[in-house]
């Protein structure tokens, strides 16, 4: 039976974000899109504000003109340890699991919530972490 779980904006980018991270070399840049988590573009930078004033993201960069975000840079932007620590609380997520395993875990969780964007955003990088590892 699937248990129908709300997330809201920002928590669905911070999924997404620390989803992300658990890659050996994330790529914010281009996987942390709000047509990504469809979501409209208003919406997603708001998300993205709110994520950084409260701490959970770091070092992304806004550029403004005329009162609103022009353009946002995720440059060097990585998920706090606080914000680690929120996901893994919210989820339910064993620290000690591998990066694999911690997406693995939400790919699980978000097909019984009925979340398909974290699930289908999850897969995607459960593939990326999976190819980069058998380079090795």
């Amino acid at each position: 039976m699937k248990i129908k779980v709300k997330l809201d904006a920002k928590q669905r980018v911070l999924i997404a974000i620390y989803t992300e991270y658990q890659k050996d070399i994330p790529n914010m840049q281009e996987t942390i899109t709000g047509e990504n988590l469809e979501l409209d573009e208003e919406v997603f930078v708001m998300a993205l504000r709110k994520l950084e004033n409260e701490g959970l993201i770091q070092n992304i960069e806004f550029f403004w003109a005329e009162g609103e975000v022009q353009y946002f840079g995720f440059g060097d932007m990585l998920i706090s340890s606080y914000g680690i620590d929120y996901v893994e609380q919210k989820l339910g997520i064993d620290k000690t699991l591998s990066g694999l395993d911690k997406v693995k875990y939400i790919v699980t969780k978000s097909g019984e919530w009925g979340i398909e964007q974290i699930k289908d955003f999850g897969a995607k990088v459960i593939s990326e972490i999976i190819k980069s590892n058998i380079g090795k």
